[in-house]
């Protein structure tokens, strides 16, 4: 590799969250404000591309930090790099006031309709602004040409918890991901509407999201930045030796883990409403055991139960939310080997001939599945052929193929 300069945002990172100004009101701000909206950069392109996003929970700034201390790290030691990365900060205006999210969650409302409704009228909220300036921002950072490109976004959790990874089920994701070493949840974002991942995902480029632990667990810095710097190794950006420390990187990140198994996927979601009066019990955590009928929660119809057999996942420990809990399992890897296979062969065209599924009459990709005829597995055997539910309606499955998902062995 060829040693590269550090290239623009020459001053540096930008500065932390400060008190809100005058010219921060949604009003005043303007599309594509670098001074806040770019934490920093480094490397030039040509070459791989590695765009990482932290905060769009304002509550969770440890992303924000870590990769401050990774780009200042690639700044004072110069070493070999191919490409570039670029950090980008997320709600503004909530890190600022360290709140979740001030009229909306950001990481909401990323669907075509919603993003062309926030074009529209950027200054209808302080998250519409936000989400205007950062749909301007990406769609430059991730350019024309994605066939290289890779997004992560920094997360934490209002629970204790081990690092994760989340993302959606393509081989491509998949590969990548297992590369960084944590384990990986697959399905959330079938259970989600509108995250930001999801439509970054259907655009071209790889996509993960790491979450490394609660939100103020100093150690949660720690794991972002671990997390990155074996992203840009497995991006082919920089090489394992010139990562500093890397021994240690790597034992810390298998040591977080604590014998968890390498892939979960989510089988369930407690919807709650800010009317509903949730409140988790004391004490849980992610990944912890849990069994059907469990009482973990409370509301104001009384005990709330762990509705089958699993691991919790995501418990809400704080205000603001309206996902109280989820349920996961561990996922055999004889089953993603399964599905790898069924995938690179094609035979997903092969569901539309199954009984009680019919093909849908404006989308090539979706299919609509009867759950009378089709109930048993049903989810299951479209994961393997790499579809995602994308809805439930009216006794139907809505079933999508996943956009760009073979091209990376697993």
């Amino acid at each position: 590799m060829s040693r590269t300069a550090n290239t623009p945002d020459a001053s540096g990172p930008a500065p932390g969250p400060r008190p809100p100004r005058e010219s921060d009101a949604p009003e005043a701000r303007q599309p594509g404000l670098e001074s806040d909206r770019i934490i920093g950069r480094y490397g030039t392109l040509p070459g791989p591309r590695l765009i990482c996003l932290a905060g769009l929970h304002g509550n969770e700034p440890a992303g924000v930090l870590a990769l401050r201390r990774l780009l200042e790290t690639l700044r004072l030691r110069q070493p070999a790099f191919r490409g570039q990365i670029v950090a980008i900060a997320g709600n503004l205006h909530a890190l600022r006031e360290g709140r979740r999210f001030l009229a909306r969650d950001l990481n909401r409302g990323w669907s075509p309709r919603g993003m062309r409704r926030v074009e529209a009228a950027p200054g209808a909220s302080a998250e519409d602004s936000e989400q205007a300036e950062l749909i301007a921002v990406l769609r430059r950072e991730l350019g024309e040409d994605r066939t290289d490109t890779r997004v992560i976004d920094l997360h934490t959790t209002s629970a204790e918890s081990s690092p994760f990874l989340t993302l959606a089920d393509t081989l491509r994701n998949r590969a990548f991901a297992h590369r960084i070493g944590l384990p990986l949840v697959l399905g959330l974002e079938e259970q989600i509407d509108g995250a930001l991942l999801e439509v970054i995902t259907a655009a071209g480029p790889v996509t993960v999201g790491i979450e490394a632990g609660q939100h103020d667990d100093p150690v949660s810095v720690d794991h972002h930045e671990r997390a990155v710097w074996m992203a840009l190794v497995a991006a082919g950006q920089i090489a394992e030796d010139d990562v500093p420390d890397v021994g240690s990187i790597r034992k810390a990140l298998r040591d977080s883990r604590h014998g968890l198994p390498r892939v979960f996927e989510v089988r369930y979601r407690k919807p709650v409403g800010v009317d509903d009066g949730f409140a988790m019990r004391p004490g849980y955590s992610n990944f912890q055991r849990v069994r059907q009928g469990e009482i973990v929660a409370d509301d104001r119809t009384g005990p709330v139960r762990a509705p089958q057999h699993g691991r919790i996942f995501l418990p809400l420990y704080q205000e603001q939310g309206d996902d109280g809990f989820f349920i996961v399992r561990a996922v055999h890897p004889a089953w993603l080997h399964l599905s790898a296979g069924l995938r690179r062969l094609n035979l997903s065209s092969l569901a539309r001939w199954l009984p009680g599924i019919h093909p849908a009459r404006r989308r090539s990709d979706a299919l609509i599945v009867d759950r009378r005829v089709a109930r048993w597995l049903a989810v299951d055997v479209f994961h393997l052929l790499g579809y995602r539910k994308s809805r439930v309606t009216r006794g139907w499955y809505v079933f999508r193929r996943r956009s760009h998902d073979v091209g990376a062995r697993t």
